[in-house]
């Protein structure tokens, strides 16, 4: 198995999470930052294209890459062992000795922080939780991305929001204009975002440095 097997039916939220960053980022570049490279000068442009263009890549990363998929067992072990097997068994690595517990569904041993993913029904390496948004487990090959991902869309909201409020405030004459309306509905819509993106990029921060993850 070299991916997790993630259902269609889940598309919803990944593809609405697309739609807003794509269609919210669109937005800004097409209102708000030829005003601003006006303004500022062309850095504005290179910059904002830079965190876009992290953003994107890690969260493609953390969509696309997969997890940390633990292999199941071969069909014919699978049938042999499923009824012998005790539900844990001890080993020992480097004198440490570490309890593994069978998973009747993948038909093996977990390896230690290796948790089972009853969306994508199969075992994952230092299994974090299954995200949504990435329609995606979370897992020790991308949670680098996953994080990365979040730090950096923190980044670009606050970005977007502060030069859009610079936009719109010098433009307040306006504020019935259509780009003056469009910049407005693209703040309400980071609001509505910054409290959760926020939290949970706070939230990883910390597991990060407790060295939780």
């Amino acid at each position: 198995m070299s991916g997790c097997s993630r259902p269609s039916t889940k598309i919803i939220p990944v593809t609405m999470a697309w739609l807003v960053l794509i269609g919210g980022t669109t937005l800004f570049f097409v209102f708000v930052i030829p005003y601003l490279a006006t303004k500022y000068g062309p850095l504005v442009v290179i910059v904002h294209s830079l965190v876009t263009i992290f953003v994107l890549a890690n969260f493609s990363m953390a969509t696309f890459m997969d997890p940390g998929v633990y292999p199941r067992a071969h069909e014919d072990e699978a049938h042999e062992d499923d009824f012998h097997a005790p539900l844990y068994k001890n080993i020992e690595i480097n004198g440490t000795t570490v309890r593994m517990k069978w998973c009747g569904t993948c038909q093996i041993y977990r390896p230690p922080r290796c948790s089972h993913c009853s969306v994508c029904n199969c075992c994952i390496e230092s299994f974090d939780h299954h995200c949504p948004w990435v329609n995606n487990c979370i897992g020790r090959r991308n949670y680098r991305y996953f994080f990365q991902f979040l730090l950096s869309l923190t980044i670009h909201i606050s970005i977007v929001f502060s030069s859009t409020l610079i936009y719109v405030l010098d433009h307040r004459l306006y504020v019935t204009a259509p780009h003056c309306i469009v910049s407005m509905c693209l703040m309400v819509l980071i609001g509505l975002l910054v409290v959760p993106i926020f939290g949970l990029t706070i939230f990883h921060i910390v597991l990060v440095i407790r060295g939780r993850t």
